[in-house]
């Protein structure tokens, strides 16, 4: 009897296994931050963490640069097949949402831990008479204006108190650096549509203030408002004075990291403090020479301006789910995974970006405690608006951002077309309304 008892016993055991193995699924998980080892630990954590608690169940990471991984995995969407379960997400393409293409989170994500300005940020309309919870915003970033302090001290240049120059020393700095021999800013325009936007939008921004900003880009103030006009012409006098790169055009934004920190070539670095994802790794994975001396500034002051003492600051790289994943319970786990503010404490530690997962600061143990510091220096008295280079698209029409692309990410900075052909241009586009 005993050893008939045994013997169901093993087979009832080996049939559990059998079938737990026969359920159990391979998911995949498509993810930007190719280069970026010290965002990659975190989310390989988050993956052993989700397999750890879903036993027999796998997740399979396939890293891209964002650029190569968008047209593919909209080709698979439209196509219905071939798109992975979980996905990494930002507003880059903000018609996979209206498309139907997310998953609604608004469910089955311990929300708890995430802060609450980040669940606010990606709910949104979606498909048609739906509004949801659509991403998971593992990052945020403010953007910020980097600089080398060993170049400006060797140009003579000294950051005021407040770490914001005047429009007319600002004009001086960009001068000294562009008689020296160095592009004032290390910007790579070829890949990213919005990379050479962060100057002139931090020069709107300080002039118009945060709610003319917005005015401005939704299409509510013209582009002949002669504050906007003035902003222009200054900046085009940064250009003419040697502020970009001639390779701007065809510098990528990881060419642009090297060309600011290894090889030295530009002062500053307009950019999203994002930046130390891609910095803070060891040189030979492209990260900064570990003698490199950084420093940040805020923006420039302008005269008679509404936004002093302001900067853009919002939700970056994201997580989404593929609402048609064949495995869509165990993808939303692997979203929840990040949902943990031990995840948030290891992101901050690892990356040096802030993130939209609640964190504990007090078990916060990093080597990156002098880039913390330097942060909350500079940004002591900092108010933030929420938006950020990446996400100006969201509040102009498509026509709109079209041409701003094409004038303030291309034209102007390589001289092509000058302030007032610019602003005729947006006002053209602004009219049209589409």
């Amino acid at each position: 009897m005993r050893q008939s008892l045994r013997s169901f016993s093993l087979a009832a055991s080996l049939a559990l296994v059998t079938a737990s193995a026969a359920h159990a699924v391979e998911l995949q998980w498509w993810s930007h931050w190719a280069i970026e080892d010290s965002k990659k630990s975190v989310l390989f954590e988050a993956k052993r963490r989700f397999e750890q608690k879903n036993p027999g169940n796998t997740v399979t990471i396939t890293f891209y640069e964002k650029k190569n991984m968008w047209p593919t995995l909209r080709a698979a969407f439209t196509a219905g097949s071939g798109f992975p379960d979980v996905f990494y997400y930002d507003t880059d393409v903000p018609e996979f949402m209206t498309a139907g293409w997310l998953a609604d989170l608004s469910s089955g994500i311990r929300w708890e831990n995430i802060e609450p300005f980040g669940k606010a940020f990606w709910t949104r309309p979606g498909p048609p008479g739906k509004t949801g919870t659509w991403a998971i915003p593992v990052e945020t970033a403010s953007d910020e204006i980097y600089y080398n302090k060993k170049l400006f001290k060797q140009l003579g240049i000294t950051v005021p108190a407040g770490f914001a120059f005047t429009q007319d020393q600002f004009r001086d700095v960009v001068g000294k650096c562009a008689r020296a021999g160095y592009a004032a800013f290390a910007t790579g325009a070829s890949d990213r549509e919005w990379a050479a936007h962060y100057i002139p939008n931090a020069l709107l921004l300080d002039t118009l203030g945060a709610d003319d900003f917005r005015r401005l880009a939704q299409g509510e103030i013209s582009w002949k408002d002669p504050r906007v006009v003035d902003v222009f012409r200054y900046y085009k006098e940064l250009i003419d004075l040697g502020a970009y790169a001639k390779t701007l055009s065809s510098m990528t934004l990881a060419e642009a990291h090297r060309y600011f920190h290894t090889e030295q070539k530009a002062c500053m670095f307009p950019v999203g403090s994002w930046y130390t994802g891609r910095a803070f790794v060891p040189p030979d994975k492209g990260g900064q020479p570990k003698d490199f001396e950084l420093g940040m500034l805020n923006n420039p002051v302008v005269k008679d301006g509404k936004g002093h003492g302001q900067k853009f600051l919002g939700v970056a790289g994201s997580l989404g789910v593929a609402a048609k994943s064949p495995n869509l319970p165990l993808a939303v786990k692997v979203a929840d995974a990040f949902a943990d503010v031990e995840i948030g404490n290891m992101w901050m530690a690892k990356t040096g970006v802030q993130t939209g997962i609640k964190t504990d600061p007090a078990k916060i143990d990093s080597p990156l405690k002098w880039y913390f510091d330097e942060y909350a220096r500079v940004n002591k008295t900092t108010r933030w608006v929420d938006l950020t280079a990446q996400q100006v698209r969201l509040l102009m029409k498509p026509g709109l951002w079209e041409t701003y692309v094409a004038t303030v990410n291309q034209g102007l900075p390589n001289k092509l077309i000058g302030p007032d052909e610019a602003l005729a241009k947006l006002e053209e586009a602004r009219l049209k309304g589409k």
